[in-house]
């Protein structure tokens, strides 16, 4: 069975982008579709309140003509009748006049009169505005009550006397039980066309969405799974002029250089690596060669040490002996160095602190000729702390770059050295960053070529006369063996920096 890589399963999983946007895009949806529809279902509500109020104002505005012309004529009979036809008009609940003390005088329903009105509409009387939408437990739905007085003016006054004020109470209830139904069954529609229109709106920026977002996302973070796994020749497919199309063809253009890359580092590599095999080749050929020389060439020594001594000074066979044997203690030191380069010697590390190995240095320094006329300069960091080495090989770095720098002048030299227990060595590669102990050597010598600089490291390089050109190469192999580096700087006024590294943990 096919296992499901990890692009297929965050197809599905809460934290994809298609999840995450569709999500997002949901809410936004909901809330502005409900908002809209609330704000719809509101306006509706108070626009039907609005009408059913105005038809209560021109009822009773109505009405109260009505009545004063009926009384003014003094036709009270058809007040009756006038009420009772119009409280039988559909949606009229109550139509009543009251007095001051809420008695009922006349009334769409004869056996109200004489009773006194609810509590409600009297109420509604002494109300400022003189009128309210109300919910009634005996309907169970909403009515709007207006109650207009009847002012005493000057045709009443035949009839009734001027210290009357008002006559009476019109009180007209409007039914709002159509108006409710009205409104329910436009806040059903409502929610239905927006549910409707919520569930098309998100099924169509779903559709988009994965056309033109998830799906292009997913073929670029399959690729990159690909190219993770080291197969280069995949490239994505986004036939698109929007970002994620530029995006996509930057990532093939950086997968195509990626390939050529690696298609030059593998070159590079093999070469590298048919180049330290003829190396070691080489190398284990000239460490035998010089191993076989090593022995006759100590018995050629010997035998011109015995032959010097039987010539007396003076005879300039002697000298001739004499130069020879300096010849063959050169050719000596170099066998040595060599071999020492060729060895392959695995450090045998222990806890040391780096100025004690530097001491020791320079006290054997300075017991050679050449170390008796240089004057040396110490600045130690006294908080430095002991790190992991192998001490006999770091004496060694340390030694031949003293030699250097004591071999930079004939006459007096200056040497100064100097300590520091943590620093970053710089450097483009990760592990450089890491915290180093670290140790300079100035001479003030006249410095090296910047055409040389690079080759100082070289096997074989040298610019000396009697040099092998392998105690700098050997420096660096040590310091390679225990994770640290050094470098070489020279300025155009001559003299001569070395800084070696050494990681304070190793890693």
């Amino acid at each position: 069975m096919r296992k499901a890589g990890p692009g297929s399963l965050t197809r599905f999983l809460p934290t994809s982008l298609f999840y995450r946007m569709s999500l997002a895009i949901g809410v936004v949806l909901v809330v502005v579709f409900g908002a809209s529809s609330y704000f719809t279902y509101r306006i509706q509500s108070e626009q039907a309140l609005t009408a059913t109020k105005t038809q209560a104002i021109l009822l009773t505005r109505g009405l109260k003509n009505t009545i004063k012309i009926g009384m003014g004529s003094g036709n009270t009979e058809s007040l009756a009748s006038i009420f009772q036809t119009v409280g039988s008009l559909p949606g009229v609940e109550k139509l009543r006049v009251f007095n001051e003390e809420g008695k009922i005088r006349y009334s769409a329903k004869p056996a109200e009169v004489g009773h006194l009105t609810d509590e409600l509409d009297y109420t509604v009387y002494r109300s400022p505005e003189r009128s309210t939408p109300f919910q009634s437990d005996v309907t169970g739905h909403r009515s709007f009550c207006m109650v207009e007085p009847i002012e005493n003016d000057a045709k009443c006054h035949r009839c009734h006397p001027k210290e009357i004020e008002v006559l009476g109470v019109l009180d007209v209830c409007l039914s709002m039980e159509d108006t409710e139904k009205s409104i329910a069954s436009n806040r059903l529609l409502l929610l239905s066309s927006t549910g409707l229109a919520l569930i098309l709106t998100s099924g169509i920026i779903g559709v988009l969405l994965k056309r033109f977002v998830s799906r292009p996302v997913e073929r670029l973070v399959t690729t990159m799974e690909a190219v993770e796994a080291g197969k280069l020749d995949g490239r994505v497919e986004i036939r698109s002029a929007t970002e994620l199309g530029r995006l996509g063809n930057s990532f093939n253009e950086m997968i195509r250089k990626l390939s050529e890359a690696r298609d030059e580092l593998e070159k590079f590599h093999h070469r590298q690596l048919v180049r330290a095999d003829r190396l070691a080749s080489l190398g284990e050929m000239a460490a035998g060669i010089a191993h076989e020389i090593k022995n006759p060439l100590a018995g050629i020594y010997g035998a011109a040490q015995v032959l010097v001594n039987e010539f007396p000074e003076g005879d300039p066979k002697r000298e001739i002996v004499g130069e020879m044997m300096i010849l063959l203690k050169r050719l000596d030191n170099t066998i040595r160095d060599l071999l020492n380069f060729a060895r392959f010697t695995e450090p045998q590390l222990t806890k040391g602190n780096l100025n004690d190995v530097i001491e020791k240095v320079l006290f054997l320094v300075q017991q050679t000729p050449e170390g008796k006329r240089a004057r040396i300069r110490r600045e130690f960091d006294p908080g430095m702390p002991e790190i992991e080495m192998d001490q006999e090989q770091v004496k060694q770095v340390f030694l031949n770059i003293a030699l250097n720098a004591l071999q930079a002048r004939p006459d007096v030299v200056m040497i100064s050295i100097r300590t520091q227990g943590d620093v970053a060595a710089a450097g483009d590669d990760v592990k450089h960053r890491a915290r180093y102990v670290m140790a300079s050597v100035s001479d003030d010598g006249p410095g090296i070529p910047p055409d040389r600089l690079g080759k100082i490291f070289q096997p074989f390089f040298t610019t000396k006369e009697n040099g092998t050109g392998l105690g700098l190469s050997m420096a660096r192999k040590i310091l390679d063996l225990h994770e640290g580096r050094i470098t070489a700087e020279s300025g155009p006024g001559g003299g001569a920096t070395f800084t070696v590294f050494l990681p304070r943990v190793k890693i």
